[in-house]
């Protein structure tokens, strides 16, 4: 996700999925675009961020998953493992192991500490830690150190931010070396590479390799290869289709948020899967990112065409085709009025949240960097169709909401840009924007997001940065009610067994009653109110109304959760940021 010199003590997020044909001018053949592999009978494993290529964040398989305990309770937890002090790729699971990304704060190696004043101390580095599903027993560990500028880059101590993907054998992720991996599932051993040690300027040809490390079997580096220039950290978690891997490659401004080192390094990446060379790449935001890039790609076969979508840093969503790279339709999320301001008083704004596809619909909320907190933000729900459809009918093949009318300049000598309606819109709806209601307590109806979408039954959850969960109608948009968590939400809202599952950064799991018909009880709808004293005590009786409607517990852990619960094979994971949980259904 992000961070940076005005954003940085914690970050990121996930992705995943593909497919395929013969790539024009290449001479690579591959099979015919495809869906990914059901799992084996009987497995619920959960091998990448979203579930799927849709990135939707809802489980319709797993039963049983508790939704009412204690951290500690026994019987409920089944196992807790450490991390280190920062933890927001993960979890993953696949094949018998949970892997997660982290940071060295807690070393499992004593290699990785050196002397300071006071004795030994961790030595700054990334890690993906790989852990035993059974029994949460440490197996290996995947180490990178850091970048030499590592404020511009890689952010200290934030570790691996990506969410890893598991495939056949192999873990997939960037690491905070802006770094595309692929390594085998089952540890370092005789024959495969191991991860290079770049802090020893003494041995530059020194690698990480105990039975506790992780084996290589190829790496992409973007920045020395590709020219990439990435901004705080890189947090995206790989898309596969079929043979092909499809990866946001972090590309941003520098260290003083007033330039854009590499406007020509690619923003968007396909490649093989089996060799990592890149088939294809995209820097379509170019000159226009406006801070980082940290969200991650998904995957549509909609409209008659199969499509994989990357939400740019400058605030438009692109659709690729998966063979060729060609851009079917591209959207701006933005009102043309908007405007971008560092440090978040601006209007203008990208994406930290994964776009989430259901059916021929795509939704996706905007966000900046958490330190930018909240503001003013949309979430769209776009008709896929539509979007190639009429992406067709014009050179641009652009389906925003607005064109621009005219562009002049303000007082402040800035441009100034009015919209006005595009024809070939592919919005089916749009929540958020303005609240010019009388005695609301903020002017705007959503805030930034860094949370995808969770899409069931015909209704959206869909969390903001500033702790509200908003349930919506995924059809018209339509608000059924709010609830405000009381502390900043990193992750995303989690559907299973008839529960959603959502963490807050204030160390909360809040796990709420799904309903394929829910009540309208929109706590901000008190018309009727006289004053603000009134319309405050309307406000707080639905709040009451609501919780005890929907809510069905609060279960407090010991410190921040910055990450998705996930999950699998009947087993519920919560990550905080440096433990490890799973749980399951007291026997």
């Amino acid at each position: 996700m992000t961070s940076c010199p005005c954003v940085a003590r914690a970050a990121r997020l996930g992705a995943l999925l593909l497919a395929l044909g013969v790539l024009a001018g290449t001479g690579l053949v591959f099979s015919q675009a495809q869906d990914p592999p059901k799992p084996a009978a009987g497995k619920t494993d959960a091998p990448m961020f979203g579930n799927g290529p849709g990135r939707n964040m809802v489980n319709l398989t797993d039963k049983n998953i508790p939704g009412k305990f204690e951290v500690g309770e026994t019987g409920v937890l089944k196992w807790k493992a450490d991390l280190g002090s920062r933890a927001y790729g993960g979890p993953v699971i696949a094949n018998g192991k949970v892997l997660v990304g982290t940071n060295n704060e807690r070393p499992r190696n004593p290699r990785d500490v050196k002397k300071g004043p006071d004795g030994d101390e961790p030595i700054d580095k990334g890690v993906v830690m790989c852990f035993n599903e059974a029994d949460g027993k440490f197996l290996w560990q995947a180490i990178h150190d850091k970048l030499p500028d590592k404020f511009a880059k890689d952010w200290p101590k934030e570790g691996v931010c990506a969410t890893p993907l598991v495939d056949d054998g192999k873990v997939y992720y960037t690491s905070n070396r802006c770094v595309l991996m692929c390594l085998d599932l089952n540890g370092y051993k005789k024959g495969l590479k191991a991860t290079r040690n770049h802090s020893d300027a003494k041995d530059k040809d020194a690698v990480y390799a105990t039975p506790t490390d992780a084996g290589v079997i190829w790496r992409l580096d973007m920045i020395n290869e590709l020219g990439v220039a990435p901004h705080n950290m890189t947090a995206a978690s790989p898309l596969l289709i079929g043979d092909i891997l499809y990866i946001s490659t972090a590309n941003g401004v520098d260290e003083n948020h007033t330039n854009i080192p590499a406007p020509q390094a690619p923003s968007f990446l396909a490649v093989d899967k089996n060799t990592g060379k890149v088939l294809w790449k995209k820097n379509d935001p170019g000159t226009a990112i406006m801070h980082g890039q940290w969200s991650n790609p998904a995957y549509a076969d909609a409209g008659g065409a199969k499509q994989v979508v990357f939400p740019g840093g400058d605030g438009w969503l692109y659709s690729y085709a998966p063979v060729t790279g060609e851009l079917l339709w591209k959207f701006d999320a933005n009102p043309k009025s908007a405007f971008y301001e560092l440090g978040g008083a601006g209007t203008k704004s990208d994406f930290i949240g994964t776009p989430v596809v259901v059916g021929d619909k795509l939704y996706i909320g905007t966000g900046q960097d958490p330190e930018h907190f909240t503001g003013i933000a949309h979430f769209y729900c776009i008709d896929l169709g539509k979007a190639v459809a009429n992406a067709k009918k014009n050179p641009n093949k652009d389906v925003s909401p607005e064109l621009v009318a005219k562009t002049e300049k303000g007082d402040d000598g800035k441009d100034k840009i009015t919209g006005k309606p595009n024809p070939d819109s592919a919005v089916e709806w749009v929540y958020g924007g303005n609240d010019d209601r009388k005695y609301v307590p903020r002017d705007f109806k959503f805030g930034r997001t860094m949370s995808s979408a969770c899409v069931v039954d015909g209704v959206v959850y869909i969390s903001e940065l500033a702790g509200y969960l908003h349930c919506l109608d995924a059809k018209t948009g339509k608000k059924f009610w709010q609830y405000d968590c009381k502390g900043a939400i990193w992750g995303s809202a989690y559907y299973v067994d008839g529960k959603v599952f959502l963490a807050t950064e204030g160390a909360d799991l809040f796990v709420f009653k799904h309903s394929k018909t829910p009540a309208v009880m929109d706590e901000l709808d008190n018309p009727k109110a006289a004053d603000q004293k009134a319309y405050n005590t309307a406000m707080k009786a639905t709040r009451k109304k609501v919780e005890a409607e929907v809510l069905i517990a609060k279960i407090e852990f010991d410190a921040a959760i910055r990450s998705t619960p996930v999950a699998a094979n009947g087993v519920l994971y919560v990550m905080t940021e440096n433990a490890l949980f799973a749980f399951e259904k007291k026997k």
